[in-house]
């Protein structure tokens, strides 16, 4: 039998057999919540209570020490066989808890204490249990290069104007890490990665997400009316070049997306085992055989099993060359951009493989379960409907994915896409 994917040290094997505990009670309800279009704040709180949501956290500040990308996101794919929902939206937790060590390493090593100690203050809170993070990045009708989200300056700090959309786990959320347009007549124009706490004055968290799959994420839009934001609050900003790559792109990019991909494979690794007990047991008259015992089952289940395995080892690879590339390149070190662009595009190589190899498995799971797995109550049809979001989470759609690769592979300017 094909191993699946395994935690490569102590911390992350421990790591693991939570998520695969956790998914084992997550599935028994995720079918009601699928149905409801409910969000499961009780598989938070399970989450919170284990400290799995602290995986990236050292230790030393209350978390369980996890260090390397692929255990995060073997973990990561354990929960999605269980619940992909609660699997999409941990993730942006989990791989938060990693940004901020990141964060800290890096501020560690340019010497800017008041940065570290924040950073160190922000890991004990992750560690705590205290705060839930949600990921603002996406918006309508732009990219995340130029948000259309505008922090304006006013007096004594920032005025918050605009719309963020698939705001995933943000009822579970009491801080959001979203990116702002900064727009003030004494600096330039340039991109605010910035923390904001759940219940600031002119935020609204929408109640409307509904959609084909995925339906107990809570990845609701997050709204901004005349939101005030004091320099206090904003002094701790991430500041980027609008419309420009820089360094820390790559680093909340990469590690954080790469947890959504294994979400996908998860889900795939879930239908694969469901049909193949079932074919195993199921039997159709007037033989009184097994499904399995027919050609053309044989046929169905071959084809998963090289669909999943060459997605399997694509994220094992990717995962292992992530990990090598930061032992190699600790954060807050140079390293040239091609370097970096060329990281990003194994990524949403691997990403186009994994999140499509995962519809094809479960697409073929479902041919192969006949009718059965047509019913509202057969998990295969929510499996079916969830998948399906993997190819068009960030980073990036199929259409822009697609050119990122080429322009990558051609050697043809970044900044200039035009998807």
């Amino acid at each position: 039998m094909h191993e699946p994917m395994q935690a490569r040290t102590e911390a992350g094997r421990r790591y693991v057999a939570l998520m695969e505990a956790h998914a084992a009670d997550f599935a028994q309800r995720a079918a009601q919540h699928d149905r409801e279009g409910s969000f499961p704040l009780e598989n938070f709180e399970a989450l919170q209570r284990s400290k799995a949501m602290a995986a990236m956290v050292p230790e030393e500040f209350g978390g369980l020490g996890v260090e390397r990308v692929f255990d995060m996101v073997t973990g990561i794919s354990r929960l999605g066989r269980g619940d992909g929902s609660t699997a999409i939206a941990a993730n942006m937790h989990i791989s938060g808890g990693l940004i901020v060590r990141m964060d800290r390493e890096a501020a560690q090593r340019r010497g800017d204490t008041a940065t570290v100690e924040a950073l160190e203050e922000l890991l004990r809170e992750i560690g705590s249990g205290s705060i839930t993070f949600s990921l603002l990045g996406t918006e309508s009708g732009t990219d995340q290069l130029h948000p259309q989200v505008t922090a304006t300056r006013t007096k004594g700090g920032y005025l918050i104007n605009g719309r963020k959309i698939f705001g995933t786990g943000s009822p579970a959320a009491n801080r959001f890490f979203t990116f702002l347009g900064v727009q003030s007549p004494d600096e330039e124009q340039q991109i605010a990665g910035v923390i904001l706490p759940r219940g600031l004055e002119g935020m609204e968290i929408q109640d409307n997400w509904d959609a084909l799959g995925m339906r107990a994420s809570g990845s609701n839009d997050v709204v901004f009316r005349d939101c005030f934001v004091s320099d206090a609050q904003f002094a701790g900003a991430l500041r980027l070049i609008w419309g420009e790559w820089s360094p820390p792109w790559f680093h909340l990019i990469i590690p954080a997306n790469l947890g959504l991909a294994a979400v996908f494979f998860g889900i795939a690794e879930a239908a694969r085992d469901h049909v193949v007990a079932q074919v195993m047991t199921r039997t159709k008259k007037p033989s009184g055989r097994t499904l399995a015992q027919r050609p053309t089952i044989q046929h169905w289940i071959a084809e998963i099993e090289i669909e999943r395995i060459t997605a399997q080892s694509m994220l094992e690879a990717c995962a292992e060359r992530v990990d090598a590339f930061y032992a190699a390149n600790p954060p807050g070190t140079d390293v040239p951009f091609d370097d970096l662009h060329q990281l990003n595009k194994l990524f949403q190589v691997t990403k186009n493989v994994v999140t499509n190899r995962a519809v094809t498995v479960v697409d073929k799971a479902m041919t192969a379960s006949g009718g059965s797995g047509y019913l509202s109550r057969s998990p295969l049809s929510r499996w079916y409907r969830d998948v399906r979001a993997g190819p068009i989470m960030q980073t990036y759609s199929p259409n822009e994915q697609y050119e990122y690769i080429a322009r990558a592979t051609l050697g043809l300017p970044m900044n200039e896409m035009t998807s």
